[in-house]
């Protein structure tokens, strides 16, 4: 007999809340730019145990609109708005990261910050 696959059952999983950014920058930027930028400026502002308690989880990147959503822990959304506002440069061209709105859901960051670009 075939044994059921284990799955955390709900009540243990982490809690996660998602981000939803724009970028204002010099140039447009690429997604694996964004990627990288938002990890190197976790490590560099919050350290390597930080950034592991806080999680940082690229989701989507959309490069006509320089719009994303980033999935962080719920205890430790403030530790990376507060590594992504410090972060002024992705590879030599100035940037700003702003941050739009924070929510539990997928699909409601979509339908309440990024409907107006098109997300939705």
């Amino acid at each position: 007999m075939r044994e059921k696959p284990k799955y955390l059952p709900p009540t243990l999983r982490d809690k996660h809340r998602y981000i939803a950014f724009r970028l204002i920058g010099e140039r447009t930027f690429k997604k694996d730019e964004v990627k990288r930028a938002i990890w190197e400026a976790s490590l560099s502002t919050l350290g390597v145990l930080g950034s592991a308690r806080v999680k940082p989880w690229f989701i989507s990147f959309d490069e006509k609109t320089q719009t994303g959503i980033v999935r962080v822990d719920r205890k430790h959304v403030e530790d990376l708005r507060l590594a992504l506002t410090l972060l002024t440069e992705i590879n030599g061209s100035r940037v700003i990261f702003r941050t739009l709105g924070v929510s539990g859901t997928m699909r409601r960051v979509k339908r309440k910050f990024l409907t107006e670009f098109g997300w939705c």
